[in-house]
């Protein structure tokens, strides 16, 4: 079925509507051109419209073992090509089977060139995908990802998260190494009858100011280990008094640079995120980003950290220092 993908600033781009048309929500673009599956899984796309900007999308499969939740997030996947072909040793299913079954709307033949120029000036757009000449409503709520409780054992080592958007590698770089993920909805009061020896805030959608910051600072009054990563970043930095801006169009993408100031080493990292921390104390900025200069990096006190990127293996093991030294205190 031909169709197009409306924006609310009234542009249209049409397609191939693949796999159904109705879906709703801010229209983001991700760069990266591999872990395709991890995108599209990720709860920090849940209620989102993800334009791939790679020309061609799904000639590797998918291998449910590299799904970053328990199904597709993304509201609907814009793509130039969507392939029917898929050639790959891991590959259980092709990426339209899949979307097909866990019912997300796809639209192909975007001229996606054009619409990532257009949002790199203006930033998300609301958008929707309707047959071509079909009426469209731009009413939809805001992204958000619901939480349940569960629990990951592998050891003594206890680390409790309030779940805005938890990736599974997060859980299995914690797992391997002997730690205990345990896992709550957002502002779940069973969470504090926990004696966790750490907190984890994970990533997630949405607007950190549209969460319950009385949830942090109470995590941050147990004077235990906190790190936080992606939305926890913001969220934690929001409840030490930091004011939090958007950004035009986003850091999303497998290639951005990151600064230490520290040791003024450079890593490229992946990052998912449209906001960005805008005033915090110099003191507390511990990493930069290279590109333009926003903050990726924060410590407040000495067992309180977090990164607005995807935590590297040193960033983990940091964490995990931490939480060693408060299993040993208890």
């Amino acid at each position: 079925m031909m169709g197009c993908l409306a924006l609310e600033s009234g542009q249209r781009f049409l397609g191939e509507l693949s796999t159904g048309y109705g879906a709703v929500g801010d229209v983001v673009f991700d760069t990266s051109m591999t872990g395709i599956t991890e995108l599209i899984t990720d709860p920090v796309y849940a209620g989102q419209a993800l334009i791939l900007t790679c020309p061609l999308i799904g000639n590797c499969g998918v291998s449910f073992s590299d799904f970053s939740s328990d199904k597709p997030q993304v509201s609907a996947l814009i793509v130039s090509e969507l392939s029917e072909i898929e050639s790959n040793f891991r590959s259980e299913e092709s990426l339209k089977a899949v979307l097909e079954r866990f019912g997300v709307p796809v639209i192909t033949g975007v001229d996606t060139r054009s619409l990532v120029r257009l949002l790199r000036g203006t930033g998300p757009v609301r958008g929707a995908l309707v047959p071509e000449g079909g009426e469209v409503s731009f009413e939809a709520p805001p992204p958000q990802y619901a939480g349940e409780r569960r629990k990951y054992s592998a050891g003594s080592l206890v680390v409790a998260v309030p779940d805005t958007g938890l990736r599974r590698d997060i859980v299995k770089r914690l797992n391997v190494r002997g730690v205990t993920v345990s896992v709550f909805p957002f502002g779940d009061p069973a969470i504090f009858k926990q004696e966790p020896d750490a907190w984890l805030l994970s990533d997630g959608p949405g607007d950190p100011m549209g969460y319950d910051l009385a949830v942090i600072k109470k995590i941050l009054d147990t004077n235990k280990p906190v790190f936080g990563t992606g939305l926890g970043h913001l969220l934690l930095a929001a409840a030490n008094g930091a004011r939090i801006g958007r950004l035009t169009p986003g850091h999303r993408g497998a290639n951005i640079p990151v600064r230490d100031l520290a040791t003024g080493k450079v890593t490229v990292t992946s990052q998912t995120h449209g906001c960005v921390v805008e005033d915090a104390p110099d003191e507390a900025v511990t990493h930069v980003n290279v590109n333009d200069g926003s903050v990726e990096g924060l410590r407040w006190r000495e067992n309180v950290f977090s990164a607005q990127y995807r935590p590297e293996e040193e960033t983990i093991n940091a964490f995990i220092a931490m939480l060693r030294v408060a299993h040993a205190k208890k």
